[in-house]
């Protein structure tokens, strides 16, 4: 048996091919004569056969590709997975319940309380307070139904998608993303379309059902989704629409709720086409619900035929937090969502729940003076009866900023009392063109700094064609539409020329111009150089706040300091949480500024200012050194005042939120920003010392000929057009002595004439 069932063992000594098998088989099946070729087939075949072939070849061809490139796409994803930053939720996780926040002023007192009765955008709710609502079941069959079954992605979901991207040319009829994969964008922030990135996100959705229980993701989830009108999460969704706690919701608001994400504007419950729209997605949801077995029939007809009542918008009122209260705030949350990788939405969590106590730099009796001017209706409406008619009223903003510190002491972004949270704040996100008073910035400024110019440097105000445009049009032409012919700097910048200010700017150079705007905080450099920037004319205008930090450069003797609003962030155990690292570096020397400022005074001394005090005075008469420069747009829409003290810089704009039209500000109003800041900066400096700008030992007077600019003689002495000004000791712009005016050349003694030779004398010869 053993024997029957060995192998025969094939033998290795080759045979004859005519005493093979395959000869004999051969031999035993042929019958007759050949009649055709042995090679011959119909055209059929033979086509047959050549696309098999060619289809043999690309399936090879496609599994070679398969092999090289497939190393290659595991290294992407590798690389992907590698470059995924972990996730920061700690602060959201270690917590068990929201904590009040605290806003301190400069000198620690508390100017806010960041509460959820009080700010009803965000209040977080603990997962365990609302699970026996519907909100979860909701959110679960609306958004990913296998949650509970998934490891953070859903293969057959993202299958189904593509399938379903396929099948409507391109756009799928729902995305891929499962709870926690939304959950990490909302945390993450990053939403870009991009492979790098879906697959990172799928990478820190795995790591984060590693971290956290389902329970957990889900809690993050219904406190960070987006609910629309800048309310997030369930809570404030569930106050804001229905007047009520979470843990109170019922089965249709549940499903109300939960479709929101999806698009919030789209389904805005505020709006009666958005509610329309939301009590549609209701009820699908509701249907979703039931056909997952998560509510009965009976409850699917009940919520059906259940009414939602929405909430009335002004059943509750709430604190309403200043304009200085919501920036810092928001600069809080952008530091922190930077400096952790995470989502503002997230950052903005942290700080309203989690006991953050925010030390801002607003000086109280600075904010409180600033606060009284904005509610003055004599400052804004000189002629309130002859606004009647406007379609809207005019209003205003302030920034002033500690020349010492750099920091924002105090802000207004409105005329009047604020009614609203989150309202326009129009001392930060207002860009309006400037008008004259960017001259010191872009243009006489950069001039002293570069040695083009001096304050008795003199030049002529004259027709001038510098519009690339139209080389053929004198242009600028300067707001009085003359010209004063000879002046010194000094006197152009005071009476604001533009001509002047046009030529200074060329001199310097646009590039250049642009260098130096963008070295004191306004970075207009995306908008290339060109002449009509020298006289305020851009495409972005500029913040209240990007023009106080800038004049506040001159007021410090030349250093910038990137303007903030807090000095620190502690949590509610006393940690650092987050700390201000104000930027600063030098732009201007001393003698730059001191120059500058003293050209300045004379702008509040010598204009229109002196009618509403001119250089302001402490309550004891005792002078504080006064520079600013006034701003006015060519049509009357805008009207700035900037200027400093050695105290403080402030930055004023006046005019019309111009939301229907434009609307030109009336005469008896042209004055509005300087009589603002004029009021405010008096009241704040009050109580101050006297004080001066300090002149640079490098900076010395030196005289000269108004008429020639050079050094004078006795000529000029009697003509009487001997001046002084201020000049950087030794520089080439120093009239001179071996340089004598020539206006006035000392007359050289002419050829004498001869003398008449004496009568010959009759007798000679």
């Amino acid at each position: 048996m053993a024997a029957a069932n060995e192998k025969k063992q094939r033998s290795t000594v080759p045979v004859k091919p005519e005493n093979s098998a395959l000869a004999d088989e051969l031999r035993h099946r042929l019958k007759g004569k050949p009649t055709a070729a042995g090679f011959s087939r119909s055209w059929i075949r033979e086509a047959g056969s050549f696309i098999w072939d060619c289809v043999r070849i690309i399936i090879v061809f496609v599994l070679c590709v398969c092999f090289i490139f497939g190393g290659f796409g595991a290294g992407m994803l590798l690389g992907y997975a590698s470059t995924t930053k972990p996730l920061s939720i700690g602060d959201l996780t270690s917590a068990e319940q929201s904590q009040t926040s605290f806003v301190y002023d400069s000198e620690g007192n508390v100017m806010a309380k960041l509460t959820g009765s009080e700010n009803v955008d965000r209040i977080y709710v603990s997962y365990s307070d609302v699970r026996h609502t519907y909100i979860d079941e909701a959110i679960i069959a609306v958004e990913d139904e296998r949650f509970y079954s998934h490891s953070g992605i859903d293969l057959k979901r993202i299958g189904s998608a593509v399938l379903s991207a396929i099948a409507h040319g391109g756009k799928a009829t729902y995305g891929g993303s499962t709870i926690t994969q939304q959950t990490v964008k909302l945390i993450s922030g990053q939403d870009e379309h991009s492979t790098s990135r879906k697959v990172q996100e799928w990478f820190s959705a795995m790591s984060l059902e590693q971290d956290l229980s389902k329970d957990e993701i889900l809690e993050l989830y219904i406190n960070l989704a987006p609910m629309g009108n800048n309310y997030v999460g369930i809570q404030a969704a569930a106050q804001n629409y229905f007047g009520k706690d979470a843990r109170d919701l019922t089965l249709p608001e549940c499903a109300l709720i939960a479709g929101l994400p999806k698009s919030p504007s789209y389904y805005n419950p505020l709006r009666e086409t958005g509610r329309r729209n939301a009590l549609r997605r209701m009820r699908i949801i509701l249907g979703m619900m039931r056909d997952q077995n998560k509510i009965t029939e009976e409850e699917y007809q009940n919520a059906l035929n259940t009414e939602v009542v929405f909430k009335s918008r002004n059943t509750k009122s709430v604190k309403i937090n200043s304009y200085f209260t919501e920036f810092v705030i928001s600069e809080v949350i952008s530091d922190l969502s930077k400096a952790r990788g995470i989502s503002k939405n997230l950052a903005a969590s942290l700080v309203y729940n989690r006991g953050y106590h925010i030390y801002s730099t607003m000086e109280k009796s600075v904010q409180d003076s600033v606060d009284e001017v904005f509610k003055r209706q004599s400052l804004f409406q000189s002629k309130p009866a002859q606004l009647v008619s406007y379609p809207e009223k005019p209003n205003g903003s302030i920034v002033v900023i500690n020349v010492q510190t750099g920091a924002i002491s105090a802000m207004c972004g409105g005329y009047g009392e604020k009614t609203m949270n989150l309202s326009l704040n129009r001392a930060t996100s207002t860009y309006r063109n400037p008008g004259s008073s960017i001259k010191p910035l872009i243009a006489y400024a950069p001039g002293l700094e570069l040695g083009i110019i001096a304050p008795g440097t003199m030049v002529n105000d004259r027709k001038v064609y510098l519009d690339p445009n139209n080389p053929k049009k004198a242009w600028p032409v300067n707001y009085e539409r003359n010209y004063a012919g000879a002046m010194t700097i000094r006197q152009a910048l005071v009476k604001s020329r533009n001509t002047i200010a046009a030529e200074t700017w060329t001199k310097v150079g646009g590039d250049t111009a642009l260098w130096y705007l963008k070295q004191v905080g306004i970075d207009r450099t995306a908008e290339g150089a060109h002449p009509s920037q020298a006289v305020g004319g851009f495409t972005k205008g500029m913040t209240t706040l990007e023009m106080a930090a800038a004049y506040a450069t001159f007021a410090s003797g030349g250093t910038y300091t990137a303007p903030y609003g807090y000095t620190k962030v502690l949590d509610s155990e006393g940690k650092l949480v987050i700390e201000a690292k104000p930027i600063k570096y030098r732009v201007y020397s001393k003698e730059t500024c001191f120059m500058l400022s003293d050209i300045l005074k004379g702008v509040v001394t010598t204009g229109w200012l002196r009618h509403y005090g001119g250089q302001i005075k402490n309550a004891k008469g005792k002078q504080i050194d006064t520079a600013g420069k006034t701003g006015t747009t060519s049509d009357n829409i805008d009207k700035w005042f900037c200027g400093y003290t050695p105290y403080y810089a402030a930055a004023v704009w006046y005019g019309y939120d111009n939301r229907l039209k434009q609307t030109k500000i009336p005469k008896q109003d042209w004055y509005g920003a300087g009589r603002i800041w004029e009021y405010a900066m008096k009241a704040i400096h009050k109580d101050l010392p006297a004080a001066t700008f300090k002149r640079p030992a490098t900076v010395v007077k030196a005289s000269y000929c108004s008429k020639s600019g050079m050094y004078p003689n006795a000529e000029c002495k009697k003509d009487g057009t001997i001046k002084s000004d201020y000049f950087v000791k030794g520089s080439f712009l120093m009239p001179k002595e071996d340089k004598p005016c020539k206006v006035h050349a000392t007359p050289t003694p002419g050829p004498t004439k001869a003398p008449t030779p004496p009568p010959e004398d009759q007798n000679n010869g």
